[in-house]
């Protein structure tokens, strides 16, 4: 699973930058939404090394699902943690970081949860929540996956 991550990660990164770039640019929230790196990590990836691991038959490929989701949630989250200090620092008008979305930017946020309460907070919330939606999704690909592979491998060979 090593090599795994390298593009996932590039691409979280890229997004990650891009979505900032345009909300600072003025960008309509649709743009904007379009460039969330939520469906990367709670989605996709999760999809993506479901795949991987059924495809190539690790042993442990259920916990290597949860691992490996819980991981790049993590240095996913680890990259957007940054924008949240520079929103709080700068209050930003961005929706996302209001505190009406559950963000750092508002009347009565004190640094300590400006920088760290409500960012360790959401990414520990995004981490349980692509756990449960993309590792849920991604054993069942796997299940599936090894049923068909193991249907195929008893099917009688007639000549």
């Amino acid at each position: 699973m090593k090599g795994a991550f390298k593009v996932p990660l590039i691409i979280a990164a890229i997004l990650v930058v891009g979505r900032v770039l345009l909300e600072r640019a003025g960008a309509p929230e649709t743009i904007n939404n379009l460039l969330s790196v939520v469906v990367l990590y709670v989605l996709v990836v999760p999809l993506y090394f479901a795949f991987r691991i059924a495809k190539t038959g690790v042993p442990h490929p259920y916990t290597t699902l949860l691992k490996s989701t819980a991981l790049f949630t993590a240095m996913a989250r680890a990259m957007v943690i940054p924008t949240y200090w520079l929103a709080y620092a700068y209050q930003w008008p961005q929706a996302r970081f209001s505190t009406a979305a559950g963000g750092n930017v508002g009347p009565g946020i004190t640094p300590l949860w400006g920088y760290v309460l409500i960012p360790i907070g959401a990414a520990l919330l995004w981490i349980l929540i692509s756990l449960v939606v993309g590792g849920g999704l991604g054993s069942i690909l796997i299940a599936v996956k090894r049923k068909s592979t193991t249907k195929v491998q008893e099917t009688p060979v007639t000549h």
